[in-house]
């Protein structure tokens, strides 16, 4: 055990629950305070993990026992509080997604990188077994020259769920619907596996829900820069959920990874397959997550928080930096740029003057 590592929560919603129980996961781990607008909401997240509270999140960075922000508010504060971290120089943890446009990302790497602080992003999916071994397998030529890599991520949201909150289902404080909220993780994982994409074209429509300013079903055809192509799905129309499936195509072989599951893993080198194995990655609860918001697995926040300390402490690589944490968004606002032109549109275009 080294010494007392304190953290600072924004935001006392359903996720910072999550970010509570990895911090209480460390053995140096401590929950010095939480800051929330609604302070019922603070004071019952205090009394639940035994820390003190604030209503002005800026009051709780002038403690010199926390090292390090937990965002956890809404994503469209997200940029405003990690900057307002960094400056006071403390490390942040942003929950996904960890900005709601390219601009504000790039704000918060550039705040953190020229005040010498960590940015971790939560994306807890990479900690699984079975992506990390399909992007080695990738990485390592396996599959041959790759060909296809597709992601399907449909999720039901009911109505109930944009209703519970004013900031949901808007462009300015969620940034997006199905493809922005849900879909950002398997999206994430797609280019953890694939590489980065080079261009997009993209649809979108609010097919089952009222009263929401953003889609709930979209779909995309991409270009990735290693050659292959993709196609990705994401809604949160569809009832019950089915959550992240993902099928990667190459020349010599073929992958399927329904959530954190390899179901099909076979290669060959002619028309007969040569070898086939099914394996298992890190169980989750994939079926309720892609139906309901309150409920997944706590192990990757756990991961990604252990991670995160390390990284500030020894200097060792994160799960998901600022940098990598970005990447989702630049695609998600390229999709989103693609389906209201109606046409193409190459990734590069979103990253001028967003330069880091």
């Amino acid at each position: 055990m080294g010494d007392t590592f304190g953290f600072g929560i924004i935001g006392a919603g359903v996720i910072s629950s999550y970010h509570a129980k990895a911090i209480e996961a460390h053995p140096d781990g401590k929950i010095v305070a939480v800051a929330d607008v609604v302070k019922a909401n603070a004071e019952k997240f205090a009394a639940e993990y035994n820390c003190e509270i604030y209503t002005d999140w800026r009051e709780m960075l002038k403690r010199d026992d926390i090292q390090a922000i937990n965002v956890c508010s809404p994503s469209g504060l997200h940029a405003e509080h990690t900057i307002g971290a960094a400056k006071a120089g403390k490390h942040i943890i942003v929950e996904k997604s960890m900005a709601i446009n390219v601009k504000d990302a790039t704000s918060m790497i550039r705040v953190a990188r020229d005040n010498k602080v960590r940015l971790a992003v939560i994306f807890q999916k990479r900690t699984e077994e079975a992506p990390n071994k399909v992007k080695k397998a990738i990485a390592d030529g396996m599959f041959g020259k790759m060909v296809f890599g597709d992601a399907s991520i449909k999720y039901w949201r009911n109505q109930a769920y944009y209703d519970s909150a004013d900031w949901r289902g808007t462009w300015a404080q969620e940034g997006g619907g199905s493809t922005m909220t849900q879909g950002i993780h398997g999206i994430d994982l797609l280019l953890y596996m694939m590489g980065d994409v080079e261009k997009i074209y993209a649809t979108m429509d609010t097919v089952a829900h009222v009263d929401i300013e953003v889609e709930d079903i979209a779909l995309a055809l991409l270009k990735f820069k290693n050659g292959a192509y993709g196609r990705l799905q994401t809604a949160t129309a569809c009832n019950p959920g089915s959550g992240n499936v993902f099928e990667i195509n190459g020349t010599l072989g073929t992958a399927i990874l329904v959530e954190d599951t390899i179901t099909s893993w076979a290669f060959s080198d002619s028309k007969e397959t040569v070898a086939k194995e099914t394996i298992v990655g890190v169980k989750g609860e994939a079926g309720t997550a892609a139906s309901s918001y309150k409920t997944f697995p706590v192990e990757g926040h756990i991961m990604q928080m252990a991670n995160f300390i390390d990284a500030v402490r020894d200097g060792k690589n994160l799960i998901c930096s600022g940098e990598d944490g970005r990447k989702s968004l630049v695609l998600i606002e390229a999709l989103y740029t693609s389906a209201r032109r109606g046409e193409e549109v190459f990734l590069d275009e979103i990253l001028e003057g967003n330069e880091i």
